[in-house]
């Protein structure tokens, strides 16, 4: 296999123009509030950019399957907790396949320069606990370095008609609580990227 080098100088104008658009989506309140700081720390260090994130968030997709993605439709999407309320009034529409309530934890995708940046960034976030993170691919334009939480819960609340979540209180309760148990490991990546050079 044929390792391509990235190149420098394409990479540095792919950084400024991230950070360009990560000053515009600030500006228009587009970014996820809870990992604005690590966006704005990961812009600090030299030999990394992010290109996407999202700190952890709560949707509701119509679909057979919670995991299919061609066929599904999303119903209702939220980065913070949820209330039963809001959980009703979806319940109160018609579902076309079946409702999934999803709880995900956070996910960041890393542009990095080089080969040993890369490898020093995936030992950081896998010690910060996103231990199903890798590298997706290496071009040119840069190595691009996926870092997952592993949090990734569906919840059956429809199917066709029939409601089918028989406790919506307590599973509320419990995709806040895996929200929230996501996004801590957000906080601790921030420490441990704080104090790293890379």
């Amino acid at each position: 296999m044929i390792i391509k080098e990235v190149d420098e100088k394409l990479w540095r104008t792919k950084r400024e123009e991230a950070y360009k658009r990560f000053l515009e989506d600030l500006e228009i309140g587009y970014v996820d509030i809870d990992i604005k700081e690590l966006i704005e720390l990961v812009f600090t260090k030299k030999n990394i950019f992010t290109t996407s994130s999202c700190s952890g968030r709560i949707t509701i997709v119509d679909a057979i399957y919670p995991w299919l993605r061609e066929e599904a439709s999303i119903i209702f999407k939220k980065h913070s907790s949820i209330t039963v309320e809001e959980i009703l009034s979806i319940l109160n529409q018609n579902a076309l396949h079946r409702f999934w309530l999803i709880v995900s934890g956070p996910i960041v995708h890393f542009n990095v320069l080089d080969l040993s940046t890369a490898f020093r960034l995936l030992t950081i976030v896998r010690n910060a606990g996103f231990k199903h993170s890798g590298i997706l691919s290496i071009s040119s334009r840069g190595i691009i370095v996926e870092v997952v939480s592993g949090v990734w819960v569906p919840f059956l609340l429809k199917d066709g008609d029939k409601i089918v979540v028989k406790d919506l209180e307590y599973t509320v309760s419990l995709v806040n609580e895996i929200l929230y148990k996501g996004k801590a490991k957000l906080e601790k990546l921030f420490k441990f990227l704080r104090d790293a050079d890379i």
